[in-house]
């Protein structure tokens, strides 16, 4: 598919999303910030203590979606800046960070991850959540690199597309609160890298192999047992980290 025709793909799911139960604007507890909810997920392992203190950082969330995580990075004292490529998306996290964050304002534009509308060097920090794999890398990791200061950082966690049982059950075994699939593509090794490529400092972790069974079951089910063997699994046969559903990817400019 060109750029265009994605772009419609991903838009017209996003509207839709937008418009289903998971765009009704909901009150987080009072305790929760991204601290909280970043420690104990498999997908952010590390990330926490990768980024630090986030108060008074300028952070831009890629792809934020109906806002969640958005609202989080408020509530942990950063002044934030946010995309997506859904208008009706973004409207929910407008609301969702009004309804969330009284009397603090974030900023959040309708735009596509190629090419994102901010001025050279402008943020501290970049986050995403699997949304790096709807892009194209040739075109949207120059555009990362530009939009970050020197020395700022960026983290992704996104979807690792190497293992053939997993690429099954994502395209046809349905799971609870399952995003319906798009135009997105899971990354290869050579995607991580490509993204990875432009930055001084650059190092991934592949996570989730026997603990993927954890999503099977929503959102908060953990299996210490079987996180606690995919750690030792995975140091000690590298070769079963391409199998992974998910990677948690780290640079620095």
């Amino acid at each position: 598919m060109t750029l265009k025709e994605i772009y419609q793909v991903e838009t017209n799911k996003w509207d839709a999303i937008a418009d289903g139960p998971r765009g009704r604007i909901n009150s987080f507890a009072p305790q929760e910030t991204f601290e909280t909810y970043a420690r104990g997920r498999q997908q952010l392992r590390g990330i926490v203590q990768f980024l630090g203190d986030l108060r008074g950082k300028h952070v831009l969330e890629y792809g934020c979606g109906l806002g969640h995580v958005s609202t989080l990075l408020v509530r942990s004292g950063a002044k934030v800046t946010s995309f997506d490529l859904s208008r009706r998306s973004v409207d929910v996290a407008t609301r969702r960070i009004e309804r969330n964050n009284p009397g603090v304002e974030a900023s959040i534009a309708v735009a596509a991850g190629e090419t994102i509308p901010f001025a050279d060097e402008t943020f501290d920090i970049v986050f995403g959540k699997a949304i790096l794999h709807h892009l194209d890398v040739a075109i949207g990791a120059p555009d990362l690199y530009r939009v970050l200061k020197p020395g700022g950082k960026a983290v992704f966690s996104e979807p690792m597309g190497m293992n053939p049982v997993l690429n099954f059950v994502r395209d046809y075994v349905w799971y609870p609160k399952k995003t319906p699939r798009g135009a997105d593509v899971p990354l290869s090794y050579a995607d991580i890298e490509a993204w990875g490529g432009h930055f001084r400092e650059f190092h991934y972790q592949e996570v989730e192999l026997l603990s993927m069974v954890e999503r099977g079951f929503g959102f908060n089910r953990k299996f210490p047992k079987l996180r606690r063997t995919d750690d030792f699994l995975l140091e000690n046969v590298p070769a079963l980290r391409r199998y992974c559903r998910y990677v948690v990817m780290f640079m620095v400019k």
